[in-house]
Formats: C-alpha cells, structure tokens, sequence
C-alpha cells in the first residue's frame, strides 16, 4: 500500500499530499502560460482557439486536481474531484479536436467531419459514465483514447504529409506523456515524497511544454501560410 505523504500546515491550514499537490498546480502554471502566450498571437483561427482552450481547460483541470483532489481531499466530499476530473476529459477533447482541424485540409471533408461529430459523441459517452460511476479509470481510459489513438493518429498524418516540426513536437510530447503514465500505472517511485503520482506529474510538465511549442509552430505556420 502506498505510504501517505505527511501534511503540512500553511497559514493555519492543513494541506495533505503537498508534493502532489504543487506538482499539479506546476503543470496548471505552465498551461496557464501557454494559454496566455497563444491567446497573444495575432490570428484567430480555429486551430488556434482549439489549442489555446486545450491549455486553458488544463491549467483548470490540474488546479482544481491539487487542490481539492490532492491538498483539501479530507476537507471536501468526494464527488468535488469531479471538477478536476471533467475539466481535464474537456482538455483532452480539445486537443483532439484541434489536430483534427489543423488535418482538414489535408484530408476528405467526409473524413474530417465524421472525426469532429465522434469528438463530442465520445466526450460525452465518457462524461455519463463517470458521472454515474465516480470512476476515475474511465477518465484515464478516454484520455488514453484521446492521446494514444485520436491525436497520435492525426498528428503522425501531419508530420507525414507535411514534415514539419510542429507535429514533431506535440508526437514528442506524447511520448513523454506516455512514459509518465508507465510510471503512473505501474505505481513506480521514489518513496512517499516523490509517489508515482508525482513523477507523472513532471513528465505532464515537460509534456506540456511540448505541446505549447508544437502547437504555436503549427498555428504561426498557418498565419505565415495565410499571407502568403
């Protein structure tokens, strides 16, 4: 059984998992940013708009995940994980949604709006389902989909297509992120000060950084593109 990390009090207020918790509210900082430095770019495509959400719903997501999933979980009820948890299947989706539409104009239009109606389905399908359950194996299970199948898919096409260093990054982002949830699911680490959890929380950082350059590649390449 995996050893609890002790609390610590701040300002007169117990805070549990505290290594946890700051590591998720570094991933919300570093998405917040991202969301704030696409939101500056001078277009506003939809490409763009579909990423810079997919930063903003993720600094929500692991905000809300440190600290009533993490720092106040004795103090909150248990069905308060759910803004975190349904924050970040949003993000997922979102990101989803903007390789699918970066790849339209590289693909059938049939093709690109059957994936954008099996976006919402899906999203959805899963929303019920934790909801009814309060199950957070099925939000990892649709972020598995979401990454490893809809965006992994979508991006290789990209790269393969295209070649450029955009696509090159978020595929490395999603590698990283997958290394993160080996060490996540195979409940690997360091003793209770740096759990499983924590560590998949700095591969989520580095992760995030990744999709923030791909992402910007991406989106300033369609604005060179455009006025051309």
């Amino acid at each position: 059984m995996l050893e609890p990390q002790t609390s610590i009090e701040l300002f007169g207020l117990v805070l549990y998992e505290p290594v946890t918790a700051l590591t998720d509210i570094f991933v919300s900082i570093i998405c917040l940013v991202a969301y704030l430095k696409l939101n500056a770019l001078p277009q506003r495509s939809q490409v763009q708009r579909l990423f810079k959400y997919y930063f903003l719903s993720m600094s929500l997501a692991t905000f809300f995940g440190g600290v009533l999933g993490h720092a106040l979980i004795h103090f909150v009820p248990f069905y308060m994980k759910l803004p975190g948890w349904i924050t970040s299947m949003l993000s997922v989706a979102l990101l989803e949604r903007a390789l699918i539409q970066y790849s339209r104009k590289l693909i059938d239009p049939k093709i690109g709006t059957f994936f954008s109606k099996l976006n919402i389905i899906e999203l959805l399908a899963f929303l019920i389902v934790v909801l009814v359950t309060l199950n957070f194996q099925f939000v990892l299970i649709h972020a598995a989909y979401g990454i490893a199948i809809v965006v992994t898919g979508f991006t290789s096409f990209v790269y393969f297509k295209e070649k450029n260093i955009g696509s090159k990054q978020i595929l490395q982002g999603v590698l990283v992120s997958a290394i993160g949830a080996f060490f996540f699911v195979f409940k690997i680490g360091f003793g209770k000060w740096f759990n499983h959890i924590d560590i998949s929380h700095v591969f989520m950082m580095i992760a995030s950084v990744l999709y923030y350059k791909g992402a910007r590649n991406l989106i300033e390449g369609q604005i060179i593109f455009s006025s051309e």
